[in-house]
């Protein structure tokens, strides 16, 4: 994977996160009644100021940073189980959201760069599967249901799977099944 293509699909993300985030929760009547009828052509404040990101690209950022240390350790020693490094990687990511302003980090969120980030440490209407789901303890998946959410909320933070990883399809499935465990909500496909 080149790098130009891996920062490209993530700003493209994140544009688009940004961009989504006022009006992601509005009927398409309010969205017409506050915008006109072309709907939103620019960023617009949501989150305490213009082009702010959501969870969305929050959560795909914490499975990047994962996902590549994942595939240091599986080069270096043979061995990582990709689903236990991402259910920590989202633990980290939940301690941003329901901890903003806390500097005393727990033992089990020091680990990585990313969780250093303060900008990341703010509540961006995270959705109520992966908040539910990560709050339980365990890990979801297909033969460990913890809940049987439908949500997109699974797919939404996957792309840097297929950008660093050899069995993108199978692998993404295995992650967003973390969080959501009905089959519409991780598609692993036979």
């Amino acid at each position: 994977m080149n790098r130009n293509t891996l920062l490209g699909c993530l700003l493209g993300g994140a544009i688009g996160d940004a961009l989504g985030a006022p009006i992601e929760f509005m009927s398409l009547d309010s969205i017409r009644q506050k915008y006109g009828n072309s709907g939103l052509k620019s960023y617009d404040q949501c989150y305490g100021g213009i082009g702010k990101i959501a969870d969305d690209t929050q959560m795909a950022l914490f499975t990047l940073e994962r996902m590549l240390r994942a595939r240091l350790r599986w080069l270096q020693r043979g061995v990582a189980s990709i689903p236990d490094v991402l259910y920590h990687a989202y633990l980290r990511w939940l301690f941003t959201q329901e901890n903003p302003d806390n500097d005393d980090l727990p033992e089990y969120v020091h680990s990585g760069w990313l969780i250093e980030q303060r900008i990341l440490h703010s509540r961006r209407a995270p959705g109520n599967s992966c908040l539910s789901s990560l709050r339980k303890g365990r890990i979801g998946s297909p033969g460990n249901p913890i809940n049987d959410s439908k949500g997109c909320g699974g797919v939404m933070r996957i792309a840097p799977v297929a950008l660093t990883y050899d069995e993108p399809f199978q692998t993404a499935c295995e992650i967003a099944a973390l969080t959501h465990v009905h089959p519409t909500g991780y598609l692993i496909r036979n």
